[in-house]
């Protein structure tokens, strides 16, 4: 007695619906992932996000109302200095800005320590001794001494330039977030003062903040954060418009900028500034879009300068570094090393039109959600489609649609959501359809070729119309003279 024999085995894990689920899953925990830390660009995303902002949507259009001031190769060529500039330079620097009247400058620089008064004091020693001995008696003495004095006043940098604050009175200065030191925060009284979000949500923290010298600040329209965010490759996608220290949200430069210029619309711009927990995404400027002044310049120049009149009068002047290896060597999407006073420029921009990118809130929620729903239209999809080919071009045109989407959402709401899961999970469900099809194909061709084969085949008919003799079968025919049965 022979058993019969066994078909194919039926089980979970042989059957395709196991790794179409695992597709399927993976796609959906890629997206669940992105929105988990932070939104969108997530894993593998950034190259095509920086492409997207810096080659496809359209670059912020150039501004009138603000102006770059900036220490450049020829500045530093013209002063003879190296930097950082003493502060009698900036004093005079800032002293000729005050003669064109801008709204507001915005320095990306940080006199966070006092400079040498090594030669101030022993001037001052001199001079009060020349007092004490008498010789101011003298017409010699009284020159000398009137002389020194006025050179003492001079080369006293710091209080020169909290002159400068003053006189302008529109002075916003930078601090510094520090991460591993303490630092130290702000008195009440003090411009840098924090402003009412949700410290919690923030996404850069900090322990303390390094801020100015107390003269300065309180010469000083107001303060703000020079700090930017910088991913795992370098690049800034990000701009923190405040940052958590001691439990307060402190605003950076840009904010506290635009909320001393327009105090009327200080709730949206909080609002804006809230944006993917106080860092959202930034759309990104031309390389032509903020006007440009070298400092040598404004020096150079007097207060009847035309030219200058025109650049710098009821502007928002920024001033920073951009000489050569002085600025900072973080990149933008797409670009080269940019100077944070840039950064800080048209972070403001972004902030004062609402042009920000979303990436969480509702922004994630709909990436999940489509992301599932792309991949539930393909299982639906490749059920009713008959041969492979025909699953292929579902899965080509679903993702043509989502990658339509995803791209409108970013260049008309500005809603950033993630790609690639849905590409992964279409890409791995389509491969398993086409394994579990191609398998199913070699089954039915070998359940034919044994259905056939159970079957003998006839024997080819002679011309006579009777079947031809063969192995195993007794001649129709006798042989000549043998008798018939």
């Amino acid at each position: 007695m022979t058993l019969p024999a066994r078909g194919p085995r039926s089980s979970l894990l042989s059957s395709p619906a196991l790794p179409r689920g695992l597709g399927v899953g993976v796609g959906l925990l890629l997206a669940v992932g992105t929105a988990l830390t932070g939104g969108a660009p997530g894993p593998g995303e950034r190259a095509l996000y920086d492409f997207a902002v810096s080659r496809l949507l359209p670059p912020l259009p150039p501004t009138a109302d603000l102006v770059l001031v900036e220490v450049d190769d020829r500045a530093l060529a013209a002063l003879g200095e190296r930097w950082p500039l003493s502060r009698a330079t900036w004093a005079k620097a800032f002293q000729a800005l005050a003669a064109y009247r801008p709204n507001a400058v915005v320095v990306d620089v940080l006199f966070d320590a006092p400079e040498s008064r090594d030669a101030l004091d022993l001037g001052e020693d001199v001079l009060e001794r020349l007092r004490t001995s008498g010789l101011t008696r003298t017409p010699e003495g009284a020159s000398l001494a009137s002389d020194l004095e006025a050179r003492l006043y001079a080369r006293d940098g710091d209080a020169r330039l909290t002159e400068a604050f003053s006189g302008l009175g529109t002075v916003i200065l930078g601090s510094m977030a520090l991460t591993e030191d303490a630092g130290g925060l702000p008195a009440r009284g003090d411009p840098l003062t924090p402003v009412p979000l949700d410290a919690d949500r923030l996404r850069l923290g900090a322990r303390g903040l390094s801020t100015n010298l107390a003269p300065l600040r309180l010469a000083a329209w107001s303060s703000g954060t020079l700090n930017v965010l910088l991913d795992s490759d370098g690049v800034i996608r990000r701009y923190p418009y405040a940052v958590r220290v001691d439990g307060k949200a402190w605003p950076s430069l840009a904010l506290a900028t635009a909320l001393r210029l327009w105090p009327e619309r200080s709730e949206p711009l909080l609002r804006v500034a809230s944006t993917d927990d106080g860092a959202p995404l930034m759309r990104l400027p031309a390389p032509d879009w903020l006007p440009r002044v070298s400092l040598a310049d404004v020096l150079a120049a007097g207060p009847s300068s035309v030219g200058l009149d025109l650049a710098l009068r009821g502007k928002t002047v920024f001033v920073g570094v951009t000489a050569t290896g002085l600025h900072g060597q973080s990149t933008l999407p797409g670009q080269l090393a940019v100077p944070g006073v840039e950064i800080h420029a048209f972070a403001m921009d972004n902030l004062r039109t609402g042009r920000v990118l979303r990436s969480t809130g509702p922004a994630e929620l709909l990436g999940t959600v489509e992301t599932a729903l792309v991949l539930g239209l393909l299982l639906w999809r490749r059920r009713r489609a008959r041969s492979l080919g025909a699953v292929v071009g579902q899965a080509a045109l679903l993702l043509a649609a989502h990658a339509a989407f995803v791209g409108w959402l970013l260049a008309d709401p500005g809603w950033v959501v993630p790609l690639l899961p849905a590409v992964v999970g279409a890409v791995l469900v389509t491969l398993t359809e086409a394994v579990a099809r191609t398998a199913d194909l070699q089954r039915q061709s070998g359940a034919l070729k044994r259905l056939f084969g159970r079957f003998p085949r006839e024997a080819p008919a002679s011309l006579d119309g009777e079947p031809e003799a063969g192995p195993g079968r007794e001649a129709s025919r006798t042989a000549p003279g043998e008798p018939q049965p």
